[in-house]
């Protein structure tokens, strides 16, 4: 059922929460859904979890389900992608803010488009979050209240989806806060005419028919992570970042991106 993500840690702003799929990308029963009490997506990501060949005591194997096989499936895709960065960058190590945002980013959509309560950004992407490591698709900055900065990226042709996502690993809040957000940052994509594309952000009012919605375009108070999605992009855009409320600053982000071509995998 919805807001059954308790605890201190699964819903915690820095950490990464897994949801539980089935072979067919379907939810399954035992897997808990989002928003937190707060309103902030969750979970974030989904993996199998369900009918997983795992280790037991003594020296053997038997197949397994829930989250807690979903989780270690994603852990393990993290370890690849921290090795990977270290191949590609002279064995240096990389910021986890930077591969929790990169994981996220490059997930396959399912279910709602954008990030929803059931699916978070999707499943997991092992391929295509190394080919965003692998090709520096990000940018590094930090920010103080009332500043902005931006970037600008030119994208390739025969890409059929541009995803952005501005991500920074906030600073602790008070215990029970609500919102648990401390420092909130703010994404627009502007493209060559000066259109805005804000991040899609599902709807966290507690009623059935607002949690099953599809996210929506809007000014994200919640989350210290925002997805802008554009479909069949093309030519320059820039993405900026403003400092709408930093009390704890300087914050470091990134913004990752991620080119979806009908010929990747």
């Amino acid at each position: 059922d919805f807001g059954q993500i308790t605890g201190g840690h699964k819903i915690g702003k820095n950490v990464i929460t897994a949801s539980s799929l089935n072979s067919n990308d379907g939810i399954t029963s035992y897997s808990s859904r989002g928003p937190t009490a707060d309103g902030r997506i969750a979970p974030l990501v989904s993996a199998v979890g369900d009918n997983v060949n795992s280790t037991v005591s003594v020296n053997d194997y038997q197949q397994n389900s829930g989250t807690s096989m979903s989780c270690p499936a994603v852990s393990g895709v993290l370890t690849q992608l921290y090795d990977c960065y270290k191949q590609t960058h002279a064995g240096a190590n990389p910021q986890s803010a930077l591969i929790k945002a990169t994981l996220l980013n490059t997930c396959d959509d399912i279910g709602n488009a954008g990030a929803d309560f059931v699916y978070g950004y999707g499943r997991v992407n092992a391929y295509k979050a190394a080919v965003s490591l692998e090709n520096n698709q990000h940018f590094a900055a930090s920010i103080t209240q009332g500043d902005s900065t931006t970037f600008t990226l030119n994208v390739p042709s025969n890409v059929s989806q541009l995803k952005v996502m501005l991500y920074w690993h906030d600073y602790e809040g008070a215990l029970n806060a609500a919102p648990a957000l401390v420092n909130d940052l703010d994404l627009e994509v502007i493209d060559d005419s000066g259109n805005v594309t804000l991040p899609l952000v599902p709807n966290s009012a507690p009623n059935f028919a607002s949690l099953i919605s599809p996210a929506t375009q809007k000014i994200d108070r919640l989350n210290n992570q925002e997805q802008a999605v554009i479909n069949n992009p093309s030519g320059s855009y820039t993405f900026k970042v403003v400092g709408f409320n930093v009390p704890q600053g300087p914050q470091d982000f990134y913004v990752v991106y991620y080119f979806e071509t009908d010929s990747i995998m």
